[in-house]
């Protein structure tokens, strides 16, 4: 593709997709990956602090679910919303604002004094946190070749589960030596130097720009690092469906309503049994006589497990199709939560079981990102994946709302545990039902890469 001259046209999408990585795109894919990873961490912290926070703010236990909550809820609201914002202004945009917001708010929980100002505080960095995320999937996955969408949507989002295995050793280590307001003065400034890394190397999607109609000489800066030699005046094409109007609506229309329902039930059910499993087991430990420093190691034997599932989905997916991965590695999910509650008496059965949750229901969360990806194209692929993704973070506010309501009523950590294993059955059948009675909308428009 070297060499093209004026008049003569350059189709990106199938340069991308013959060519495979190039170090351009590489670059553009890690950097997405690298938000991903702090987010991670973010999420380990707070969990981590939660009971130490609790005895220095002198509130009860169950007051921890809306701390929990909040930030969940405000990363909810960040998906809905930045996912939209990223079809309109831009994925690197939105993303660099994203990153900034969670890192100041971030900084500011290590300085909060009250239940009330704590509340306000992980909402606004779960704001950040939330819509990033929509914004570097769609970006990464877009410099990806179709034949390769499936998988990195699901490395880019096995970031966050690699930053909260790190972060769980990191943090454990952190607050054992300089006290739990360390791991956020840590986790703040990190995002903030990443936001001016994505400024300087971060390129806007340019399946975006030629699905928008953007700015052709950013359009060719960017072609020009994929496709070395090509001439100022050659034309620059895309096989990109563009959308008329308010990108959110075409989410229901052209027979995708059905599908994008279904969707978010695993969305749901995945991302709200891994986040109540993240932020009570540091709580179920302690009630056995576990101090912080241990549960923060095993919450990461809880993300290596989830690093590996979420990882690996997409690859798998690629090879066997979404049921045939999705639905045994949820229903496996199932059973290790049930049996939750009974590990946690001591270190290594619970690190074993929660390595198994987060291995099999990881593959349901992050094989659900990669079904996201593929299923919309570039034009609403942000709102697509923005929206999927804030039905996961509302399972993550609902989840540990629910704990407390059971905590309330005196519901032990077993029994709590057993109720909670039906999610990821309830995700498995939707998954069933997306490839039985949802494949024109949903399922068979990515057949071409997935098989079903």
């Amino acid at each position: 593709m070297t060499g093209v001259g004026v008049g003569e046209a350059i189709n990106i999408t199938r340069v991308i997709d013959e060519r495979g990585f190039g170090s351009y795109q590489v670059r553009a894919i890690a950097l997405c990956g690298l938000v991903g990873f702090l987010d991670g961490i973010d999420t380990q912290s707070i969990a981590i602090a939660g009971p130490i926070i609790a005895d220095t703010l002198s509130i009860s236990r169950a007051s921890l679910g809306p701390i929990f909550s909040a930030a969940l809820f405000g990363a909810m609201v960040g998906a809905l919303t930045f996912g939209p914002l990223g079809d309109r202004f831009g994925r690197k945009r939105m993303l660099v604002a994203a990153a900034v917001l969670f890192g100041i708010f971030t900084l500011a929980t290590a300085f909060t004094n009250s239940y009330e100002s704590l509340v306000v505080v992980r909402f606004l960095a779960g704001l950040g946190l939330g819509g990033a995320t929509p914004c570097f999937i769609s970006l990464a996955t877009e410099y990806a070749p179709k034949s390769r969408r499936a998988m990195i949507a699901s490395l880019i989002w096995a970031t966050f589960p690699l930053g909260g295995t790190l972060g769980g050793f990191i943090n454990g280590y952190l607050i054992a030596r300089f006290g739990w307001q360390t791991m956020f003065l840590v986790g703040g400034a990190l995002p903030l130097l990443v936001a001016l890394a994505l400024l300087v190397w971060l390129p806007e999607s340019v399946r975006f720009l030629l699905a928008r109609k953007g700015d052709d000489r950013e359009v060719h800066r960017i072609v020009s690092r994929i496709v070395p030699g090509i001439d100022r005046g050659a034309r620059i094409v895309a096989d990109e469906e563009r959308v008329v109007g308010v990108p959110l609506k075409h989410l229901f229309s052209d027979g995708r309503a059905l599908g994008t329902v279904l969707l978010w039930v695993p969305f749901f059910m995945a991302f709200g049994l891994l986040a109540i499993t993240v932020v009570w087991t540091p709580i179920l430990l302690r009630d056995n006589g576990i101090p912080p420093s241990q549960a923060a190691v095993v919450l990461g034997f809880h993300g290596l497990g989830a690093l590996v599932g979420m990882g690996s989905a997409g690859r798998l997916m690629e090879r066997f199709g979404a049921v045939a991965t999705l639905v045994p590695s949820l229903i496996i999910g199932a059973v290790a939560t049930a049996a939750l509650g009974y590990a946690a008496t001591s270190v290594p059965p619970m690190s074993a079981v929660l390595i198994l949750i987060g291995l099999f229901v990881g593959f349901g969360a992050s094989g659900s990102i990669a079904l996201a990806a593929l299923t919309y194209p570039t034009a609403i692929r942000a709102s697509g994946i923005g929206w999927a993704m804030g039905m996961g973070r509302f399972g993550q506010v609902v989840a540990p709302l629910l704990a407390s309501l059971m905590v309330s009523f005196g519901w032990r950590g077993t029994e709590m545990f057993l109720a909670f294993a039906i999610a990821p059955v309830l995700g498995a059948l939707a998954v069933l039902l997306i490839r039985w009675t949802a494949a024109p909308a949903a399922d068979a428009a990515a057949a071409a890469t997935v098989r079903t």
